[in-house]
């Protein structure tokens, strides 16, 4: 009996001993936990006011637009074209919004339909539709956090934000994520984003509204087939991607302008005075990268951020300010790849592809099948 309490007591022991250290290392874990918390957290307590809601954003648009759609199927409406988008394009009239949104929308695809990038009905071939069917909000400009480690530039986390946020919120938020000293965070505007209907921004010119409208719409388009639906599959195939839109949006959006019906205001001299300043300091920005992934692969991260700063100031004297360079804002830019500041062999073996093509619906039917990097290098001039 005296042997089998022994043994007892030794087990509770044992047992004893195993709690308190199994206490211990949860106790020390959940102390990490709070003394480093994930950067999925500190971007949710950063951000906790000013995220964008998908739902709340379907919920009050989706119905409304699809509610106006139909009326204007039903009735088709006879409307001003060159009144209306005179007045949107010259003042932004609000009374005008819809109307000009439905305008834009049916000059987007006519143009299209004219380019042959419409789709053929299933056992009703010679019947051609627009897929998906074209459909913008012209909103205010929407904003995005974009993450990347210090160490590296590489896109890690991404974040849709509301409108209505100022210069004093962006560093707010920026300053939260960085606080650790392991982040690069960047907060800027978005000339547009794919939802449905796209929000697209109601301050460019004729042209460039277009051309967002466009991008917009391949990434919806391009939802249907391998490329869009590998999106989410690495920064490459975001690249990827993002060029293609890029791409088919310029062109597409470039067509519907010459579409007769409506005759924008001509250039400025400040309009092409922009484009001479881009001209000249895309090469700096694209340099830029190349010299900032050199130093940070040789972990001279300190150095590297000088050189932003410093460039940035260069850029601003030669009239082309951003608020802030950063890991992160090379790392956003970077996933275009037709920008000045992305690095990847994506983008010019893309348009080399284009080039090479004889048309606009040839290149799309090629590329909207690639579903891998792999795929992407076999297709791709190298």
């Amino acid at each position: 009996m005296a042997d089998r309490r022994m043994f007892l007591a030794l087990m509770l022991s044992a047992l004893t001993v195993a709690l308190c250290i199994a206490s211990a290392l949860f106790a020390a874990s959940t102390l990490k936990a709070q003394s480093t918390p994930s950067l999925g957290d500190v971007v949710a307590d950063a951000t906790e006011t000013h995220r964008f809601s998908l739902l709340s954003y379907e919920l009050t648009h989706l119905p409304n637009r699809w509610l106006t759609n139909v009326a204007g199927w039903l009735e088709e409406p006879d409307l001003d074209e060159e009144a209306i988008l005179r007045r949107w394009f010259d003042r932004t009239d609000e009374h005008d919004r819809k109307r000009a949104e439905l305008l834009l929308e049916r000059r987007l695809g006519r143009a299209v339909s004219q380019l042959q990038l419409d789709t053929p009905l299933p056992l009703f071939g010679r019947v051609r539709v627009v897929w998906p069917p074209i459909d913008v909000d012209l909103s205010e400009r929407l904003h995005v956090l974009a993450v990347s480690p210090r160490d590296e530039v590489r896109m890690v986390r991404s974040v849709l934000l509301t409108s209505d946020i100022d210069r004093e919120q962006y560093e707010r938020i920026e300053a939260a994520i960085e606080a650790d000293g392991r982040w690069s965070a960047w907060v800027g505007r978005v000339g547009g984003v794919a939802l449905y209907p796209a929000s697209v921004v109601s301050s460019r010119d004729y042209l460039s509204t277009l051309q967002i409208m466009a991008h917009e719409w391949t990434h919806h388009y391009l939802g249907f087939y391998p490329l869009g639906l590998a999106y989410g599959r690495g920064s490459d195939m975001r690249t990827i991607n993002e060029t293609v839109a890029d791409i088919v949006g310029d062109e597409l959006g470039q067509a519907a302008a010459r579409l007769p019906g409506f005759v924008p205001a001509a250039h400025t001299d400040q309009d092409e005075r922009r484009g001479e300043i881009r001209a000249a300091t895309d090469p700096i920005l694209r340099q830029l990268r190349l010299d900032v992934d050199d130093l940070l692969s040789a972990r001279r991260i300190d150095e590297a951020e000088r050189l932003m700063a410093d460039v940035r100031q260069e850029l601003m004297d030669l009239g082309r300010p951003f608020r802030r360079i950063n890991q992160a804002f090379l790392a956003f830019r970077g996933g275009y790849g037709a920008s000045p500041a992305s690095p990847s062999p994506w983008g010019n073996r893309l348009l080399a592809l284009r080039a090479s093509t004889a048309s606009l619906p040839e290149f799309v039917e090629l590329v909207r099948e690639i579903g891998s990097p792999d795929e992407a290098d076999s297709l791709l001039p190298p």
